[in-house]
């Protein structure tokens, strides 16, 4: 009697393939054409699905997983609506150079093109903000897309991909026998830097007299963190992060000028306005560092280290291009820098940020505004000092999130998550989910306003089922604060479309289960702070802030970094 083959369903190998890839979590909601692999998880409990409110917090929490722990995030959607609400999270992963890896339910591939019910060309759609989208139409080929998919996601420049899967083939039944898995678009390495190429690197590093180096998010993605700081120290070089480049290394560190960019500190931008020379380390120039390309810099020699060559000469051109690895380019500069004391340099950057400190509202107003209520800044400090600069903070975007980045004693290494690239409001909340399921152990603050909080509020939700424990700090000025700040500005005070009439976020909280107080007295802050920290489960603190407070120092967009505005 003939041996009977052994089979298996298309959608229990994909999910078998998800466990060899070393998946634990993901983040989605069901749906018809998705229902098959739905089906298919009882039999791999190694996979746990954690059920979101709404799709789009699926992406930004498997963006979350991924910023935490290097590894591409999943999420996972159902066919039309369910793809489609996913975008906005891709888009953004693809802007940030993160890498996750998004499964969507499609069709089946006979009625594919039909306009069937909840059909949609996502994959059309996805093109411009993926790395390598799929579309299965043959069930032996899972177990080497899966595979490709997760390679393309976290090698080279990381960022998403997509695999669309139709219903028939989610059911398709296989011979579970000698599946290929040959990755077909090997990622090339770059080339890395040659002889030439570092002799050039240190003659401009030998007659710099004002340098400074920039540490992007390059230096966290790669894991250089080590070979920079002890390039910096060797130098003595003076250094400034980009948004995405903050928790690389320690704020507190004495060769740090803090961020640079349109709401850059004062001895950043000047120093960049006066330099002879910038080392970027894996960053793109983007316009929110650059401000007015053809006045950026005008005075400095440009060595820029990127594994991404597109970026090289993109925004601004490179004196030296060192298409490479950071690691290996930094490990050689290290080897030829010759250390300077650079006095007049940072006695220049020390008197810029005592000017700052003496104008700051923070310093010179007690914390408070013109109305009365308390300033972010003020808060954000505040919460980095009861934390010691050690907790995972998870901003959203807005004035908050400027006040995060500049305000917040950043200690360990890769501790700071937002939106950059897209500025995706909602982004906090379900990334913050993400960070916590990557980081159990760890305490994980999502810094949040009332308008961005609103976008993915529902979940609440999600965080009472789970009995997720993050500490929501809610920045409550009743305004989109960053559009009205623009409003303010360049638009005549004509605040339209910027004034939230806000629900009882407390009630709104208790309602799931979730505890929290509201703060509105500076004496308060504090003890709040603590309770939040200690509470076990879920917390939301709401803080009533100054709705006219303005984040500064402000370079306009577009503008010269002599055009820094420092005062309103």
């Amino acid at each position: 009697m003939a041996r009977r083959k052994k089979t298996i369903k298309g959608a229990e190998l994909l999910c078998r393939s998800l466990v060899e890839e070393g998946v634990t979590y993901l983040f989605g909601y069901t749906g018809g054409a998705i229902m098959p692999v739905y089906d298919a998880f009882p039999k791999y409990p190694q996979l746990r699905h954690i059920m979101v409110r709404h799709e789009q917090a699926a992406a930004f929490a498997a963006q979350g997983m991924a910023r935490a722990t290097g590894k591409p995030g999943v999420c996972i959607a159902t066919s039309g609506p369910g793809a489609t609400n996913l975008m906005t999270g891709i888009a953004d992963a693809h802007m940030d150079s993160i890498p996750i890896v998004a499964l969507t339910g499609q069709v089946a591939t006979s009625v594919i093109g039909t306009d069937a019910f909840q059909e949609s060309d996502i994959i059309g759609m996805l093109v411009p903000v993926t790395k390598q989208s799929y579309i299965l139409d043959d069930p032996y080929e899972i177990p080497r897309v899966v595979k490709e998919a997760f390679y393309l996601a976290n090698t080279g420049r990381k960022g998403p991909v997509n695999i669309d899967f139709p219903k028939d083939i989610a059911n398709a039944i296989v011979e579970d026998n000698g599946f290929d898995t040959t990755i077909r678009y090997p990622v090339p390495s770059p080339p890395g830097i040659g002889k030439d190429q570092v002799t050039r690197a240190q003659d401009l590093m030998d007659q710099s007299e004002r340098p400074i180096v920039f540490v992007g998010h390059g230096v966290i993605q790669s894991g250089a963190q080590g070979e920079v700081r002890r390039f910096l120290e060797r130098s003595n070089m003076p250094f400034s992060c980009t948004l995405h480049g903050i928790s690389a290394l320690p704020a507190d560190h004495p060769q740090s000028l803090g961020m640079m960019g349109m709401h850059g500190t004062v001895e950043a931008n000047r120093a960049i306005e006066k330099a002879d020379l910038i080392i970027a380390l894996g960053m793109r120039f983007d316009d929110r560092v650059t401000g007015k390309l053809d006045e950026y810099a005008r005075n400095a020699d440009v060595i820029h280290v990127e594994h991404d060559p597109s970026e090289i000469n993109k925004n601004v051109r490179a004196t030296v291009a060192m298409y490479s690895d950071l690691k290996p380019a930094v490990v050689e500069m290290t080897k030829v820098v010759k250390p300077k004391p650079y006095k007049e340099w940072y006695t220049y950057a020390a008197k810029n940020r005592k000017y700052w400190n003496s104008i700051d509202p923070i310093n010179s107003r007690n914390g408070r505004g013109n109305s009365g209520n308390l300033l972010m800044g003020a808060v954000i400090r505040k919460l980095s000092e009861v934390t010691d600069g050690n907790d995972n903070v998870v901003a959203d975007v807005g004035q908050h999130q400027m006040f995060a980045a500049r305000y917040y004693r950043f200690g360990r290494f890769n501790t700071w998550f937002n939106s950059g690239g897209l500025g995706s409001m909602g982004f906090s909340v379900p990334a913050a989910m993400g960070v916590k399921f990557a980081r159990p152990e760890e305490r994980v603050w999502v810094i949040v306003g009332d308008g961005s909080f609103q976008m993915n509020i529902q979940e609440l939700g999600t965080i009472m089922e789970q009995k997720i424990d993050i500490k929501i700090l809610l920045l409550n000025n009743n305004f989109l604060g960053m559009v009205r700040q623009w409003q303010d500005l360049f638009h005549g005070s004509r605040f339209v479309g910027t004034p939230v009439k806000n629900p009882d976020f407390i009630a709104l909280a208790a309602a799931y289960g979730i505890a929290g107080e509201r703060v509105s007295e500076g004496k308060d802050l504090e003890p709040a702070l603590r309770r939040a920290m200690k509470h076990k489960g879920a917390y939301l603190l709401e803080i009533v802030t100054d709705m006219e407070e303005m984040i500064l120092p402000m370079i306009p967009a577009g503008s010269r970094f002599s055009d820094m505005k420092v005062t309103r």
